[in-house]
């Protein structure tokens, strides 16, 4: 080997441990991040849950309420429900890069597959507003039913659930045309909606009942139900609210306001399997991606549950905002920094 080229080897090599070890090129690593919505502020909480601790709170607007991460890990969204607005968070910088009016109440949020678009449910105007992430605008609306509150995307990404709390269903839209193609009546008030990553099932809380409903999304119709033990029906604000799948698709995690707990369903049985002790009024669950912990935070408490999964016990809590509601759970492109 000529000494010429010995010295770009050398070169070469010596610029990739530098990178390595001191962090540059690191800024844009794909980090398991949970983002918490203070709906009694105007913030949300940025929380690390592999060490359990805050990394940041970022102003967002009146209320937020929704919150959702883009799948290519580059941004993630919030909505405001006193402000009926939609912000653009970027997760490198922890810090809002954008904020465009979408319309009255706006609930929860989905992204699209492919990361193109931003499903809002406009709880006020009866509609789920469609963003085009990249142009930072609302291109079009999409008639809903009374009082839309949860979206949620199947998982092969072909359609987008949407719960009508006022007409007391579940619908389905076209993740293409937007438009919807079917219904599921409910014949009760819902609450979240959860679906296995096969996305043969969905799982429906509602208004009162302490459990479930289970729902065949190619028949759809519910098919089953999940009931908790006393009290089967809840008084009002205390029922079983946020769940979700674990990443594996073995187990649903329902937060049961009742009893201040996590209640782990087996998804082949639709049997208990498991408690957990978390905070006051517990509202909402995610997963990180490699489904080790799950993070519930808990409206009464003003804090978020880290917990193991494997042995269903808590490793942590981390003290966030007022009244902290939704959560989402993911991988994104986080910085290193903190901006508390």
């Amino acid at each position: 080997m000529t000494r010429h080229r010995l010295a770009v080897v050398i070169t070469t090599l010596t610029v990739a441990l530098f990178a390595c070890g001191s962090g540059y090129g690191q800024e844009t690593a794909r980090t398991s991040r949970a983002y918490i919505t203070n709906f009694g502020g105007d913030a949300i909480s940025v929380v690390d849950p592999r060490d359990a601790k805050l990394v940041a709170n970022i102003r967002t607007g009146g209320k937020p309420h929704g919150v959702a991460i883009a799948p290519d890990g580059a941004a993630v969204y919030v909505s405001n429900e006193a402000d009926g607005t939609l912000s653009f968070i970027d997760p490198v910088k922890n810090a809002v890069t954008a904020t465009i009016p979408v319309g009255k109440a706006p609930h929860q949020i989905e992204v699209s597959a492919d990361s193109r678009h931003v499903l809002v449910a406009l709880n006020g105007d009866n509609a789920v507003a469609v963003v085009d992430a990249g142009a930072r605008k609302m291109i079009r609306t999409v008639p809903v039913g009374r009082a839309p509150h949860i979206v949620l995307r199947s998982p092969d990404g072909r359609h987008v659930y949407v719960t009508s709390e006022g007409d007391m269903k579940l619908l389905a839209l076209d993740a293409q045309t937007w438009e919807v193609v079917g219904e599921t009546p409910l014949l009760a008030f819902p609450r979240v909606v959860a679906v296995t990553p096969a996305g043969d099932r969905l799982f429906q809380t509602i208004r009162w009942l302490n459990g479930a409903l289970v729902i065949d999304p190619a028949g759809r119709k519910v098919v089953d139900r999940i009931a908790l033990g006393e009290p089967k029906f809840a008084e009002e604000g205390k029922d079983a609210h946020g769940l979700a799948v674990t990443p594996d698709g073995k187990e649903l995690w329902i937060t049961t306001q009742t009893t201040d707990e996590v209640t782990v369903i087996d998804v082949a049985t639709l049997k208990p399997i498991g408690r957990v002790k978390v905070g006051r009024d517990p509202n909402w669950v995610g997963f990180t991606p490699d489904g080790r912990l799950a993070v519930i935070s808990n409206t009464g408490s003003g804090d978020a549950t880290i917990v193991d999964v494997r042995g269903r016990n808590a490793t942590g809590t981390v003290k966030v905002g007022a009244q902290p509601k939704r959560l989402a759970v993911g991988a994104v492109n986080a910085g290193r920094g903190t901006n508390n």
